[in-house]
């Protein structure tokens, strides 16, 4: 049953029970009333848990809501930056024969250039008179050293320089509510999703109230916030980071307060007390503060509904330290009085005509 629902029947069921009779108890979801519409089978007590908090429960029922992010991304460490050969990458190959009349050239500094050559998908490149060296994945140092080893059996005089001119520059693509998206550059060793973020100028809201969805390939992960700042996640070539605002990073807040609404996380550990705030506060003329709830979905699809008495100093502590989470609903009751003026606002306009058809009668 969707939330919303769920608390229009509890509100009509404690207002029936309410009818009955006033006390401090009352509102559109008094405790008793709900307690006692469990009892009668009018509401499923599986479907709901109604919790006074107090301040020896507090602990135990404020805790950071868990954020069920899928699985750590697969890295491909050939599609991360390195600073060893890979595919498309353009080196140049300069041989210098020191001896005085060496087989390269006469003299001092007989020398033998090669290149561009352009590492092959094979990773396989031939060198005259040292033959074929598989070169992907390796250090230029390394592969400078394994072509001077060759040539040194031939000319033992010979000393082998190897430089890189060019290469295809590894790319990624942030998308979404990035203050700049677009394609980004992977142009050092340790570029992680969190860089790609900060290279498109951040987020256009807090980042924790964003959500990740990282597209590798045929893969699909969701992540949060705390997943890109720390989880060093490493970006490869071709991924595609969506930002998008996150559906679960609001609180809806009603009833007697002075702006009802959906409000965003203004911290990203928030508490019920920001949320009143930014409601406006209570409306002093028909707030009942013995009566504030909060209803939470739980992972079981039932409903924990926790209770604040907000006129007890001890109530208004607990309001400050209660842990909001997402999609949570705040509900503030209304004072019986209130209730009772409005159902006397809506009888006097009968009472006063069935008074005026007498007189005319």
């Amino acid at each position: 049953m969707n939330l919303s629902i769920k608390i229009l029947w509890i509100i009509t069921a404690s207002s029936f029970f309410n009818a009955c009779h006033l006390s401090s108890e009352q509102g559109p979801v008094g405790l008793k009333a709900l307690q006692k519409a469990q009892k009668k089978g009018k509401l499923s007590t599986d479907e709901y848990t109604i919790i006074d908090i107090t301040k020896q429960n507090i602990n135990k029922y404020s805790k950071p809501s868990v954020f069920t992010s899928s699985k750590r991304p697969k890295i491909n460490y050939s599609k991360t930056y390195s600073d060893a050969v890979r595919q498309y990458d353009t080196l140049t190959l300069q041989v210098v024969d020191t001896a005085q009349e060496g087989s390269l050239g006469p003299g001092n500094g007989g020398t033998l250039q090669l290149g561009p050559i352009e590492v092959p998908k094979s990773g396989k490149i031939s060198i005259p008179y040292a033959g074929d060296f598989k070169i992907i994945g390796k250090e230029i140092t390394e592969v400078q050293k394994e072509i001077q080893q060759a040539y040194s059996t031939v000319f033992n005089t010979a000393r082998v320089t190897v430089g890189r001119v060019s290469r295809i520059p590894l790319r990624a693509n942030v998308i979404g509510i990035a203050n700049n998206p677009g394609q980004q550059t992977i142009d050092r060793e340790g570029i992680t999703l969190a860089d790609l973020v900060a290279k498109s100028g951040g987020t256009q809201q807090e980042p924790f109230t964003c959500e990740y969805i990282l597209h590798r390939g045929k893969l699909r992960y969701q992540l949060n916030s705390k997943d890109i700042t720390s989880g060093n996640i490493l970006a490869q070539d071709s991924d595609i980071l969506e930002i998008r605002r996150s559906s679960d990073r609001s609180v809806t807040i009603l009833g007697a307060v002075n702006r009802p609404g959906s409000y965003p996380f203004p911290n990203s550990r928030s508490y019920l007390d920001d949320f009143i705030g930014a409601g406006g506060g209570f409306r002093e003329d028909s707030a009942n503060l013995s009566g504030v709830y909060l209803f939470r979905n739980t992972p079981s699809k039932t409903t924990d509904i926790y209770r604040f008495n907000m006129r007890d100093p001890e109530g208004v502590i607990a309001a400050s330290r209660f842990i909001a989470h997402g999609n949570d609903i705040i509900y503030v009751t209304e004072a019986p009085l209130t209730r009772w003026n409005r159902t006397i606002r809506n009888i006097l306009p009968f009472s006063q005509l069935s008074s005026f058809n007498g007189l005319a009668n």
